[in-house]
């Protein structure tokens, strides 16, 4: 067929055909003309606003759940080199400087912790638990007695009994004793190395 052919009045009816398949029926929608009303896009930005949301918390907590995990990791590696520096050397190193590991950043960009109990003030900075309770009684010569209590970290529940090691995780912030709200999301050593993972958990 030739192109004149083709475009022949006569043969206008086929070209109608093709066109009219793609606009079919457009004209008579009415939602084609009146577009959305306010209710209608009101729904629509509160259903994505919702999906947003649950979105962006199932990425936080993917993202929370990756650095506990390499911190976990980390805190392996140095409890290892750790041993061997003790094995090494009958001693444990005063600080994670002498095992070159004064650098070493855990997630968060926080310096790992590392507590050598026979440092000095070591006993104030050890982690424990929770909180404890003293009570002490005495006599004196005579009929006096004195009884006293005070709070303080409670030592019988302290984490280790050779080393403390931890992140102090997410917010960067810790305190010696785990039930403080600032520790909870830390990340520890405890049990003598049995237990690695949060302080919340543990």
């Amino acid at each position: 067929m030739q192109m004149q052919e083709f475009f022949d009045p006569g043969n206008m009816s086929i070209l109608r055909w093709l066109t009219g398949i793609i606009s079919f029926d457009c004209h008579n929608r009415k939602w084609w003309k009146r577009g959305f009303t306010l209710t209608e896009l009101l729904v629509v930005i509160t259903i994505i606003g919702i999906l947003s949301t649950i979105g962006l918390m199932v990425y936080t907590h993917f993202i929370d759940r990756a650095g506990n995990t390499r911190a976990v990791a980390e805190i392996r590696l140095l409890e290892k080199e750790i041993m061997d520096f003790w094995t090494t050397n009958d001693t444990l190193p005063e600080s994670l400087a002498e095992i070159g590991r004064e650098t070493m950043l855990d997630p968060w960009k926080s310096s790992y912790e590392y507590i050598n109990f026979d440092a000095p003030n070591a006993e104030e900075m050890r982690r424990t638990k929770g909180q404890g309770q003293g009570q002490g009684q005495g006599q004196g010569q005579g009929q006096g007695q004195g009884q006293g209590q005070g709070q303080g970290l409670d030592k019988a529940s302290a984490l280790n009994s050779d080393y403390d090691l931890y992140s102090k995780g997410k917010d960067r912030m810790s305190v010696p004793a785990l039930e403080d709200e600032a520790s909870k999301d830390d990340i520890i050593r405890a049990a003598d190395g049995n237990y690695l993972g949060l302080a919340s958990e543990y």
